[in-house]
């Protein structure tokens, strides 16, 4: 299902490209940056240049299996982090969920109730991170090989992923900066403040461990960018709106849901987008 370009720039940023390694002592480095420097990352390991919305495209599928964290304060501004030692995790933990959803006869679920099986949702939708589990670094050291060589002949990475069968929908427009005034940022801290004292009050979410200290975790890295009164729009989509609308879907008769649906429609009209 999922042949992106960017997810061949995702996986080589998560994954082991030694051919040859000591099964006991060798393990996936995680990376910790600000966006410069992924940047530089990636194209040091791709071995050539990759435009901003490219980097965009990868960080949402990281975001999509887990495999990144964002935070954003007055401090430190934008720092990621990406955990390359919790791919394995993360496919085993997919496999985990289609075999439930298998034996439940429940697989339409994985597409049309992502929620409920996130991993599998997420290795459904992003393929390639299933062949490296399955084919090794060897694979993907040729697929790159590949990679390198259409990037010279068509003249960038964003010029062959314009070709590909399957696009990306979103636009490229996701990359600018917003900025809101002071009396925006205390109407939108104050929401998602209420939010956070919604979810904090809460023991689980849906009986999951965990997934209600990640939802937290979001939303007050969320809440940092607004504070900050600027950012990158993909950015308060990763950390705020996209969790925003998994509480919509899973408190949709309760207060949570109604605070989050309602932040969202304020968000959404400050930066000037439709919902």
């Amino acid at each position: 299902m999922g042949r992106e370009v960017s997810d061949y720039v995702a996986l080589a940023l998560v994954a082991d490209l030694r051919v040859e390694r000591d099964y006991f002592s060798d393990k996936p480095e995680d990376f910790s940056g600000d966006i410069d420097q992924l940047k530089a990352k990636a194209e040091e390991i791709l071995r050539f240049p990759i435009s901003d919305y490219m980097l965009q495209q990868v960080v949402r599928t990281l975001a999509d299996c887990k495999l990144i964290r964002i935070t954003d304060d007055h401090f430190s501004g934008t720092f990621i982090k990406i955990k390359a030692s919790n791919l394995g995790k993360f496919v085993e933990n997919a496999k985990l969920e289609l075999g439930q959803a298998v034996n439940e006869s429940d697989e339409l679920s994985i597409i049309t109730k992502p929620s409920d099986y996130p991993n599998a949702s997420a290795l459904q939708k992003h393929e390639l991170f299933e062949d490296y589990d399955e084919l090794g670094p060897a694979w993907l050291n040729r697929a790159l090989d590949g990679l390198r060589k259409q990037v010279e002949q068509a003249g960038s990475l964003d010029a062959i992923a314009s070709q590909s069968v399957v696009k990306e929908t979103k636009v490229p427009a996701s990359d600018r900066v917003v900025t809101f005034s002071d009396n925006q940022v205390t109407e939108l801290d104050e929401q998602t403040t209420a939010i956070i004292d919604a979810v904090s009050a809460q023991n689980q979410i849906d009986g999951v461990p965990g997934l209600r200290e990640l939802v937290l975790g979001q939303l007050k890295a969320g809440r940092e960018l607004l504070r900050a009164g600027s950012f990158r729009l993909y950015l308060i989509e990763l950390t705020l709106i996209e969790t925003l609308r998994m509480l919509v879907k899973r408190y949709e008769k309760e207060a949570i849901g109604g605070l989050a649906s309602a932040l969202i429609a304020v968000l959404l009209k400050h930066i000037g987008i439709d919902a």
